[in-house]
This record gives C-alpha cells, structure tokens and sequence, in this order.
C-alpha cells in the first residue's frame, strides 16, 4: 500500500514538473512573440489609412522582408502579408502607369481587395500577439 501512495505522490511531482517546463517554454514563447510582434506591428502601421503610395507600401514590405521571425506563425503571416503587398505594389505601379485608355478593367478592384486584405492581416496579428 505504502509504495502505491508513493508512486501516486512521485507521479504528481513529475506531472507538476512537466506542468512547469511546459509553462516555462511557454512563457518563452510568448517572450519571442511578444518581440517579434514589436518589430512586425509597427512595420504594418503605415498600410492602415487611406490608399497608400507606392513608395509606401514598397516600404513596408521591405521593412517586413528584412525581419526575422522566430515565431512560426509569425513567419508565415509575414511571408502572406509580403505576397499580398507585391500584387497591391504591382497593381498599384500598373494603374499609375497607364495610357489615356486607363488601366485594365478590375484594376481598382484588385487594388481594394489586397488593400482590405492587408487590414485584414493586420487585424489578425494584432489578435495573435495579444494573445
């Protein structure tokens, strides 16, 4: 009986054990989302009024670009965010570049769409991080 009771009570300790770590590399995670999510954050605020300029959202991609993120999901928002900022980018650069007929039809479409895209990833990280 009495060895029971002691493996029962060595079994709590190990379990309260794994309980810490689990919390302690938790906590670490948070610590490296939590920076990953200063140097991200800012990076996106310019893209969140109006329609931007070229040169802006060119900017914002770059400084996106150049972060490295150890956060996974981190990483893989920032890699959807740059790809949804080349197509408003290149959009962007098409409809300023066109000819007396305009830019092609769906242009300002295109250009609304990844802009509300780009607010919507906003608003999706600025949830994550402050989880």
């Amino acid at each position: 009986m009495r060895s029971s009771h002691f493996l029962a009570a060595l079994a709590g300790l190990v379990g309260v054990g794994a309980c810490a770590a689990t919390c302690a590399a938790l906590a670490g995670c948070n610590t490296q989302r939590k920076q990953d999510c200063d140097k991200f954050l800012p990076a996106m605020s310019p893209m969140q009024e109006g329609i931007p300029s070229v040169d802006t959202v060119d900017r914002v991609h770059d400084s996106v670009a150049a972060a490295q993120f150890e956060d996974q999901p981190l990483r893989e928002y920032a890699t959807n965010y740059k790809n949804t900022l080349t197509v408003l980018s290149n959009t962007l650069k098409l409809k300023a570049s066109a000819g007396p007929e305009g830019p092609p039809d769906g242009t300002d479409d295109v250009i609304k769409q990844n802009l509300k895209d780009a607010r919507t990833d906003f608003d999706d990280i600025t949830r994550y991080c402050s989880q």
